[in-house]
């Protein structure tokens, strides 16, 4: 498995020191578009069985999760980061996983969940991921006006039709560069 990325949803926590680890993994292998008005219709992964301990191996599936992935450091050379969708949260995973799959990376699920993720930090005292943005740049309202440009960059790369590089061009987004143009 010279290309290949174990990825999945770790089970939530609820008080540090409490996950014991094992448990099966979610296989992240269907989607929807988004109801949500905010994240604007962009794709949101989902979960359809588990994968268990007991498999012979891992489970291939269709799609990459951001709290979660293992690969070789090759991995960050064919796919970087893109530098154009700062702060992103709705949509980097479909972002992710789409050019994972076009830079011929494979994706699995693991067999078992050896780590936890605290889904929750407000709990915690922490702040959420949105929050942080205009805290650490002291433009409160910042994530908001930046998500618009994100997720109309995660449209574009995903050929929603409303989202062509006409349009953004259009509503002054500036010049869109096809993964190809940035990224070759």
């Amino acid at each position: 498995y010279p290309k290949a990325v174990l990825s999945t949803y770790p089970p939530g926590f609820s008080e540090f020191g409490s996950y014991q680890g094992g448990n099966a993994c979610p296989r992240l292998c269907t989607c929807q578009f988004s109801k949500n008005e905010i994240e604007n219709g962009i794709i949101r992964i989902n979960v359809h069985g588990q994968a268990h301990s007991s498999d012979e191996k891992p489970t291939q599936i269709a799609f990459i999760a951001a709290g979660f992935f293992f690969a070789h450091a090759s991995f960050l050379r064919d796919v970087p980061f893109d530098p154009y969708v700062p702060w992103c949260f709705m949509g980097e995973e479909i972002a992710l996983s789409i050019r994972a799959w076009t830079s011929g990376w494979s994706i699995y699920a693991p067999r078992e969940s050896l780590i936890a993720h605290q889904y929750r930090p407000g709990r915690l005292g922490l702040p959420k991921f949105w929050e942080s943005v205009g805290r650490d740049s002291g433009r409160p309202g910042l994530n908001t006006k930046l998500q618009k440009h994100v997720i109309r960059r995660i449209r574009h790369m995903v050929g929603y039709s409303d989202s062509s590089s006409e349009l953004i061009q259009q509503e002054g987004d500036g010049i869109v560069l096809t993964d190809y143009e940035h990224y070759s």
